[in-house]
């Protein structure tokens, strides 16, 4: 699945006007180089990670080649920790030619949900050092970093599991149902399931429901859950406080349970 991202932030803003300030610096002499960008674009790979397609392009009319051109991207967490390395290197630019630059930043979910389940509820900020160098006119070397954080969209933002209400149906049967809403701020679309069991005041398992979900990037949700439950008097004594365990399979990501107290 491929999603156009519509909405880059301050982020990649800044990362783009660093390295071509870096480049119109380093190259300053050739008046005849142009550097755009084009429109960045986010893929999910067949492991599950995220990978952000940066594509760059040179067109260097200018009487000298570019060699040894390198982009380093390090995304880390809060607490410094890496979480991701991404490296692009172009031997050469040589003069007279237009090249396509494509870098490639990788972010695994999960690696970011090891580090707690935040970053699928809450919306965090990531820490990004990118390096970026090259050689021009094979005699003036020039590098040069920066530091700036990236926004992390969480997919189930303002997650919430609503007081469930009770229906009796008929001589048998309860109806448990509960409203569930969330936010997807998350730069990708939101395809898979939500798994929910009830569980009541002495921790017995009493029911479970599932449901199939397609949430868009920046967009909400909400829509009611619905439990069956057989009906008698202990039940409904039982079921008036209790627990919901959620379990979220979204392909990128698996998590579970998140415990929602009820009652």
């Amino acid at each position: 699945m491929i999603v156009p991202i519509r909405m880059l932030g301050i982020a990649t803003s800044i990362f783009w006007v660093l390295l071509i300030a870096f480049i119109a610096l380093a190259a300053y002499s050739v008046k005849d180089l142009s550097v755009d960008f084009g429109e960045p674009e986010y893929t999910i790979t067949a492991e599950g990670e995220l990978n952000l397609a940066l594509p760059l392009y040179v067109d260097n009319r200018g009487y000298y080649s570019l060699k040894d051109f390198h982009l380093s991207t390090v995304f880390s967490d809060a607490e410094g920790s890496e979480i991701s390395r991404s490296d692009t290197i172009v031997p050469v630019i040589p003069h007279g030619e237009n090249v396509t630059i494509t870098h490639n930043v990788t972010l695994d979910p999960l690696s970011l949900l090891e580090r707690g389940e935040q970053y699928l509820f809450n919306d965090n900020d990531l820490n990004v050092s990118f390096t970026a160098g090259l050689n021009f006119a094979e005699l003036l070397p020039a590098e040069i970093s920066a530091n700036f954080t990236f926004p992390w969209g969480a997919p189930f933002y303002n997650f919430a599991v609503g007081e469930p209400s009770f229906e009796v149906v008929d001589l048998t049967h309860v109806m448990v149902s509960a409203s569930m809403s969330f936010e997807n701020h998350a730069v990708f679309d939101i395809a898979g399931n939500i798994r929910i069991e009830l569980y009541d005041s002495g921790d017995s398992l009493l029911s479970e429901s599932q449901t199939v979900l397609y949430v868009p990037q920046y967009s909400s949700y909400e829509d009611n859950i619905e439990f069956a439950l057989p009906l008698s008097a202990s039940s409904l004594s039982t079921v008036q406080s209790g627990h919901f365990e959620v379990y979220f399979d979204i392909g990128v990501a698996h998590y579970g349970p998140l415990v929602v107290p009820y009652g």
